[in-house]
């Protein structure tokens, strides 16, 4: 390897080309690549509910065990949407407030982004939780409903800032998934590099604003103890500040401010050289 090479630096370069293209993306492509990536969420989501709904006994004997099964598969869903490079607006958060800190991208292209992904990430979560789960009828026994009922009240019937600080939680690993996962070359390491920190979010209980859109509103389909105003105060609105707050500091800024601070700065001086990638 060239001792000169700096990974670091090659994954700062490869963030800001996908800002980039992510800030220049048409609208229509934008709306689809958006509705798509709420959708194969949700499936990985309702593979999560499906393993860990059916097993009540586990989860009754051996609680952690349960947990680390339901956990696992539900990342199936970051990994297709990763890979079919579709617009996940907690991921948008991180790469675009990055790429905005470090001058390539503006503030009306990440507000663009994240108000066109938002809205139809829940569009797409919507869609499949209801066509491809409850008309589908996919949670088809009375056990895997009322575990959707009780996860979805679990995610609602909680102290608003504990949601958001899950949702600080959640979109930190959220945004070092996509970091490690830029770094690698090949599929199987970009999966791995997926796989774990999503793996852990959920496993620690964190909360995922666009994964609770199709989370909850099954659960309410069912027969939850709270109405639309309920989820949407004690849940979408701490949450989505919380994930935010993730992605927008813990990830965007921190990392900024380690690594791609200088990349500004040499641009602000006016280094023709420094347009298109970070300097050696």
């Amino acid at each position: 390897m060239d001792p000169t090479f700096d990974p670091t630096k090659e994954t700062l370069n490869l963030l800001v080309s996908s800002g980039i293209t992510k800030s220049r993306l048409p609208w229509p492509d934008l709306v689809l690549k958006s509705f798509l990536a709420g959708a194969f969420l949700s499936l990985g989501a309702l593979f999560s509910v499906i393993v860990a709904g059916g097993a009540p006994s586990l989860r009754e004997d051996n609680p952690s065990l349960a947990t680390l099964l339901a956990s696992f598969t539900f990342p199936t869903g970051f990994v297709i949407l990763t890979i079919v490079n579709t617009e996940l607006f907690t991921a948008n958060v991180f790469v675009l407030i990055l790429t905005t800190f470090m001058r390539r991208t503006t503030w009306f292209d990440l507000l663009k982004n994240l108000v066109i992904s938002y809205v139809w990430n829940m569009a797409g979560c919507l869609f499949v939780a209801g066509f491809l789960c409850w008309w589908s009828d996919s949670l088809s026994t009375d056990t895997l409903k009322s575990f959707a009922v009780v996860q979805a009240e679990g995610r609602v019937n909680v102290q608003w800032s504990v949601n958001f600080l899950r949702g600080v939680g959640c979109n930190w690993l959220v945004g070092l998934a996509i970091f490690l996962s830029i770094s690698c070359k090949d599929k199987v390491s970009k999966i791995y590099a997926i796989w774990i920190p999503i793996w852990t979010f959920v496993a620690l209980g964190y909360q995922h604003c666009i994964a609770n859109f199709f989370l909850v509103p099954i659960g309410m389909f069912y027969g939850t103890n709270f109405g639309v105003g309920k989820f949407i105060y004690q849940s979408v609105i701490p949450v989505t500040l919380g994930d935010i707050v993730g992605g927008a500091v813990l990830d965007g800024f921190f990392i900024w401010f380690l690594y791609g601070h200088r990349f500004t700065r040499k641009r602000e001086d006016g280094d023709p050289d420094n347009q298109a990638r970070l300097p050696s």
